[in-house]
């Protein structure tokens, strides 16, 4: 334009520039939030590879254990299923840490170990009523567990 002076800040530039710092701003609130994101799944797996860990040298210790001459009773669970049951009073513990008292783990591990008794027996029937096995001789289901 000649002889005409034209401002420098018209409204389009204004909206241009705000839209580049919007943008800027949300690239890097989404970097911040990855990186967050980042950690926190470092955190997990770390925090699973130390539960995992710990389970395994649990295994290790409790079949060692077996192996130095500890036997366990008929009436309780084969060596399998006892370090599965201690596993999971792991896992319960692990789960509510801080949110129960010594009563409430002992009374939740009767419950847990009551539920194995009940599936235990739940799974004996139907083998038994779909002919894949048969009950022992000389044993009968706990009426109690009903």
């Amino acid at each position: 334009m000649v002889g005409g002076t034209e401002s420098f800040f018209t409204f389009d530039r204004i909206l241009a520039t705000v839209a580049i710092v919007v943008g800027v701003v949300g690239i890097w609130r989404a970097e911040h939030l990855f990186r967050r994101l980042n950690t926190r799944a470092d955190k997990m797996t770390e925090d699973f590879l130390r539960s995992a860990t710990t389970i395994l040298v649990s295994y290790a210790s409790f079949t060692r254990a077996l192996q130095a001459g500890v036997e366990l009773p008929a009436t309780e669970l084969a060596k399998d299923g006892a370090f599965a049951l201690l596993t999971s009073f792991y896992f319960q513990q692990v789960l509510h840490a801080g949110k129960l008292r010594p009563e409430e783990f002992s009374d939740l591990r009767k419950s847990t170990r009551a539920q194995v008794e009940t599936g235990a027996r739940d799974y004996a029937e139907m083998l038994i009523k779909s002919g894949l096995g048969k009950l022992k001789e000389g044993v009968e289901f706990n009426p109690d567990l009903r």
